[in-house]
């Protein structure tokens, strides 16, 4: 792992492009109340790699995933994503999405609103019905999302990842609640956002699955991050 002692200073109207880092994270500290999560986190993720964020229940493998989503303020350190600021909320959600393990859908929405919804949000247009039906929820469109199964939910979730196919995209716990067609339709469509150069970050407890498209893997213990040995 590459490590330096700060970051290149960048603007939030640098274009991403330039930086060839879509993660660089020095010395971070996450505190909550009087609970410290994150302690020193430093990382270099280089654009386009695939990296599969191991650790116990309560490592805060979740948390650094939120901190890099800007959906947490670090207390102390540098990080940047894409060049740029973590601090600079709205440049980073432009470019980073998030898949959380309870899939974060709108729960009055249709599967199919769910999708248009968020690529409204992003000013894309993309085949929904296509999307449906690629994750085997064609049926399930107009249901609304309270009503799907938690398979079916991780799916539609999936189902979003894969067509926003934003600069970084993060994955808590994407085999969770699916069987085994679902967890091959993880890494199918997985895989296919690494072809197209979208850097991953996937936090899972089952690393031979996770590793066939995040290749390096790095292990959060004790809210530190270090590479896992053997990688």
């Amino acid at each position: 792992m590459s490590l330096s002692t700060s970051l290149t200073p960048s603007t939030s109207d640098t274009p991403h492009a330039t930086s060839p880092h879509a993660l660089q994270l020095r010395d971070l500290w996450l505190r909550l109340g009087r609970e410290v999560i994150l302690r020193g986190v430093t990382l270099d993720v280089p654009a386009g790699e695939g990296i599969t964020l191991l650790g116990e229940n309560g490592a805060g493998k979740t948390t650094l995933l939120r901190v890099l989503a800007s959906g947490l303020r670090p207390t102390r350190g540098e990080g940047r994503v894409l060049g740029y600021d973590l601090r600079d909320n709205r440049a980073v959600r432009d470019h980073v999405h998030l898949m959380p393990v309870d899939a974060g859908l709108y729960p009055d929405l249709t599967g199919t609103e769910n999708l248009d919804f968020a690529l409204r949000m992003h000013g894309q247009h993309a085949d929904v019905a296509g999307a449906l039906r690629r994750v085997g929820l064609e049926r399930a469109a107009g249901r609304r999302a309270r009503f799907l199964s938690a398979g079916m939910r991780k799916r539609l979730a999936l189902a979003r990842a894969w067509l926003l196919a934003r600069p970084v995209t993060l994955v808590d716990e994407p085999f969770a609640n699916l069987d085994e067609g679902g967890r091959a339709l993880v890494l199918e469509l997985l895989g296919e956002l690494r072809e197209r150069g979208v850097t991953l970050v996937v936090a899972a407890h089952e690393p031979g699955l996770a590793r066939q498209v995040a290749p390096r893997a790095v292990r959060l213990a004790a809210g530190r991050v270090e590479e896992e040995r053997g990688a």
